[in-house]
Order: structure tokens, then C-alpha cells, then sequence
């Protein structure tokens, strides 16, 4: 793959493509720079896939929460020459305290997140509207432990008001411990996902482990 320039110059989408639907790491084709994404089976996953991919139906959005039971791979190409590949996990369900996460994982997604060498970074998904879940909090705690890079996004920003969206950012900063707030992103109206394109092409080449900033 190119290297391309970084620069604070607009990327845009080229092209994107679905790639494959796989039930192991084993399977997964050799390819580009991977970001998966995880978070609750109602986050809109496949929502923020098709609408950074600039396609409607790239990614199947299911009315019925859980759907998704395999690793589901896209391919997008941005303007810088750069293909990154978008990796929607099933979501991590909802346990009752946060020590129960990693149990709830299938031993396929433990696999890919800790031994997948293309991964650079894992998109935790939070809805704007909810309060900090302690399921989602562990798990970025779980991941983290494992020197595996994470990324909160918060997802559903058309659905909170303006006036309130610093505080939502700020809740969930202190929540997760983070330095900076959070990145609001709406699939409806595009909020945020131009720096979340800049974000993945950024972190394109960087190391598959590495430790939250």
C-alpha cells in the first residue's frame, strides 16, 4: 500500500467495497490497515460503516440488535491512495457488571483482538443518549490492559441538542479516563466523521499494539 503524505488536508472516500464475512481469525484475507468496530448491538455499527464508506447498503443495518455473529470486513479507499479496512464485530451484549465482559467474548473475537497483527486500533462504540455503560468502560479497561489501542467514538450525536453535546463529551471523558473528549459522530447528518476519516488515516501505520494515550 502507498505511503501516503500526512497532512491536515480533507480526506475523502474514493471507494469501498465488502471484502468478506469470516468466523476466525484464520480466515481473514491479508490486506489493508484494520479498525474494528465494537460497542453494544444497538450502537449503529452499521450505520457509521456505510456512512464513512459513503454507501447506503454496504453494510446490512438490522432492526433486530445482535445480528451480526461474524467478523464482516469492508475495504475503504481514501483520497490520500490509502485503503483501510473496516472490521464490524458482533456486539459485546450486555453484562451485568463489567468484570463480565471478557467472558462474554467468543474465544473468534478474543482472537482477533489480541493476535490479528493488521489491527491498529478498536473503535469502541457509545450511543450520545445513554450514561456511561460500565459494560463498555470495562471493556475499554480489558483492551487497554492487552496494549491494544482504543478509540472511543460516540455515536447517535444528531439525537442530543447542541447545548448539551460538550457535557455528553465531557461525561464520558472522565468516565473512561481519557485526556481529551471524546469524538461526537453522527451517521445521519455526517457530524464528526471528517477528523474520524483524518483519525484512521493518521493512525494507518502505526504499530497494532499500542497503549491508550
Amino acid at each position: 500500500m502507498p505511503s501516503a503524505k500526512r497532512t491536515g488536508r480533507e480526506v475523502r472516500v474514493a471507494g469501498a467495497k465488502f471484502i468478506a464475512s469470516v468466523s476466525g481469525i484464520g480466515e481473514v484475507p491479508a490486506g489493508s490497515a484494520e479498525f474494528a468496530l465494537c460497542g453494544r448491538s444497538n450502537v449503529g455499527k452499521s450505520s457509521l460503516i456505510n456512512a464513512l464508506s459513503n454507501q447506503r447498503q454496504l453494510a446490512r443495518v438490522s432492526k433486530t440488535p445482535g445480528r451480526t455473529q461474524r467478523i464482516n470486513l469492508f475495504d475503504v479507499d481514501l483520497s490520500t491512495g490509502q485503503t483501510i479496512r473496516l472490521v464490524d464485530l458482533p456486539g459485546f451484549g450486555h453484562a451485568e457488571v463489567p468484570g463480565a465482559v471478557q467472558r462474554q467474548f467468543s474465544p473468534m473475537i478474543q482472537a482477533y483482538l489480541l493476535e490479528q497483527p493488521a489491527l491498529r486500533a478498536v473503535l469502541l462504540l457509545v450511543d450520545a443518549r445513554r450514561e456511561p455503560d460500565p459494560d463498555a468502560i470495562g471493556f475499554a479497561e480489558w483492551l487497554t490492559g492487552n496494549h491494544v489501542r482504543v478509540v472511543i467514538v460516540v455515536t447517535k450525536s444528531d439525537k442530543v441538542p447542541k447545548t448539551e453535546r460538550f457535557h455528553v463529551q465531557e461525561k464520558l471523558r472522565l468516565a473512561f479516563g481519557l485526556r481529551e473528549r471524546p469524538l461526537l459522530c453522527s451517521a445521519q447528518d455526517g457530524d464528526g466523521l471528517p477528523d474520524l476519516l483524518r483519525l484512521l488515516r493518521d493512525a494507518d501505520g502505526h504499530a497494532h499494539r499500542a497503549k491508550k494515550a
